[in-house]
């Protein structure tokens, strides 16, 4: 009897331990703890120097999970005092995030918006403006700089990609870099530019440049900056032992590679691609026209000596017409009542236009746009070549003839592109072709095409006769030269109208994307630049 009741007595003893230790264990656990797995697929960082010695910093950074995730991705910044100017995911879309500063420890956590599943990759574009980042070059006299740590991770990070912009005005002779560089350029500004692969795991690369004292303005300090050189090097030692220490026991992973998702700038209009490939400025201004054309807004009332053009109201009675664009407003601006074409006007045109494609192209690659839009000539000239009838044919020139003048060598194409023994029959409602520069009928007397009798005078299916192909395009090639040549009366001149008309006002907010960094400060020791300057040194991480 006695063992039966030792034996009750250490079973309900093991049973009480048990849910105990059961109990304690369910406490203790902590999500936060499990080893989140992942690799870094790319990091792209731009940094804008700027006149008032402060850096707009631009991370594009996609992370790939191998096991489930929050969602979220903690980002450190320079220091104290930063703006965030965007948060982004690939598709423009807003993402949440916060604050999660402490003491000298500066940096957001972002929000994906969703748990991430193994296997799913997510894409972070952060801007952001951090104030005082510029101070004297210790090697060079008359020179200012700062040095650029990008954002490192505890896994590996398979492709890197700097670019540092320097002030305007910056050139490759006055640059200092504290590396070899590539030269390059940034949303057509200057830039220098370096590029490494498979990044191992808390690697910090630095990347350091110098410029003329005379393009930047420091701010006054007050204690001297050795004191915070001195300050920020401990703290910056301390927030790194702290983040080793947390995050020492992570799985490292081998980086996968991902197609580049952000290299082109896509969503310009064809006018817009023709300043990005650089299409001279008095073509694009015919292409504004042609486009006025297309809408029914103008017609061309002569070509020579030099163009005249007649403003038109909405003909169309759905009010397609109306929906203008920001240059063709410009440009129907510079239409005098007499029908001659203020050039004066046409130069804030073309400035308005190329300023405006700048700021589309910050942060985009502009070689991969150019290459892109290309793409897309090539593909509008192949529907036109490749269709099966004339019929056909015509379809695909009157949908694809704005991109088709975008090509660089519109002229040859045109003219070699359709056989021979082709005929075409050009439709009734092509009113760029009746309307425009490309048609042969003399100048339009006053008040012959006004609004009402402009319709009138369409020709009729029955008035219009067949034309060989080659001819049709040998019309458009002519009208758009006679166009071109005669939309100004002096390239030349018009060439120094832009130069001296006053530049269109900028955003000194770069839109840039996503990053993640831990920044610290530290004395930079380079070749050909030293300065003892802030450093933008990253350690970043996800949950």
């Amino acid at each position: 009897m006695v063992m039966r009741c030792k034996n009750k007595i250490l079973s309900l003893l093991i049973v009480v331990i048990f849910t105990v230790s059961f109990i304690q264990s369910i406490e203790a656990f902590d999500p936060s703890n499990v080893s989140i797995v992942y690799h870094i697929d790319k990091e792209w960082a731009i940094v804008w120097i700027n006149e008032d010695a402060s850096i707009d910093i631009q991370y594009n950074i996609t992370i790939t999970y191998e096991t489930s995730a929050e969602g979220y991705l903690t980002i450190g910044l320079p220091a104290r005092g930063f703006d965030i100017i965007l948060v982004e995911d690939l598709s423009e879309n807003s993402l949440s995030y916060q604050d999660v500063s402490s003491g000298s420890y500066y940096a957001v956590e972002i929000y994906f918006g969703h748990p991430m599943s193994p296997g799913e990759s997510g894409t972070v574009i952060l801007v952001a403006k951090v104030p005082n980042m510029l101070f004297p070059d210790t090697m060079n006299t008359g020179y200012v700089g700062m040095q650029f740590v990008p954002t490192y991770f505890d896994v590996w990070t398979d492709d890197l990609r700097v670019a540092i912009v320097p002030p305007e005005g910056v050139t490759e002779d006055t640059i200092k870099t504290s590396e070899p560089a590539f030269l390059s350029t940034v949303g057509g500004s200057f830039a220098v530019y370096w590029s490494q692969s498979n990044i191992p795991p808390n690697t910090q690369l630095t990347f350091g440049v110098s410029v003329p004292e005379e393009y930047v303005t420091l701010s006054p300090t007050g204690v001297g900056f050795g004191f915070y050189l001195a300050i920020f090097s401990i703290i910056g030692v301390a927030v790194v032992a702290v983040i080793y220490l947390r995050r020492r026991k992570e799985v490292y992973t081998k980086p996968r590679v991902m197609i580049e998702a952000l290299g082109s700038r896509r969503g310009l209009t064809s006018v817009e691609a023709a300043v990005v490939v650089d299409i001279p400025p008095v073509r694009v201004l015919t292409m504004i026209l042609f486009s006025l054309l297309l809408k029914r807004l103008v017609l061309v009332e002569a070509v020579k000596p030099v163009l005249k053009v007649k403003k038109l109201e909405d003909m169309t009675g759905n009010g397609g017409a109306s929906k203008k664009r920001y240059y063709e407003i410009d440009f129907l601006k510079a239409i005098e009542p007499a029908g001659s074409l203020n050039e004066q006007q046409l130069a804030r045109t073309y400035l308005s236009l190329s300023n405006n494609v700048d700021r589309k192209m910050r942060g985009y690659s502009r070689a991969d746009t150019v290459n892109y839009y290309k793409s897309i000539t090539t593909k509008a000239w192949e529907q036109v070549t490749h269709a099966g009838t004339p019929e056909l044919q015509e379809e695909a020139i009157e949908n694809n003839i704005q991109w088709l003048l975008v090509d660089e060598n519109y002229k040859d194409r045109f003219k070699t592109a359709f056989p021979s023994n082709m005929m075409i029959l050009p439709r009734p409602g092509w009113y760029w072709y009746w309307y425009g520069p490309y048609f042969s009928r003399g100048p339009i007397r006053p008040g012959q095409a006004t609004p009402t009798s402009l319709a009138a005078t369409t020709p009729t299916p029955g008035a219009v006769k067949p034309l060989p192909m080659q001819e049709f395009a040998g019309n458009i090639v002519s009208g758009l030269e006679s166009a071109t040549n005669n939309i100004v009366r002096d390239v030349e001149q018009f060439a120094n109208k832009l130069l001296q008309s006053p530049k269109s006002s900028q955003s000194s907010e770069p839109i840039r994307r996503k990053s993640s960094c831990v920044c610290a400060c530290a004395q930079c020791a380079c070749a050909c630049a030293c300065v003892s300057c802030a450093c933008a040194c990253a350690g970043g991480g996800a949950r």
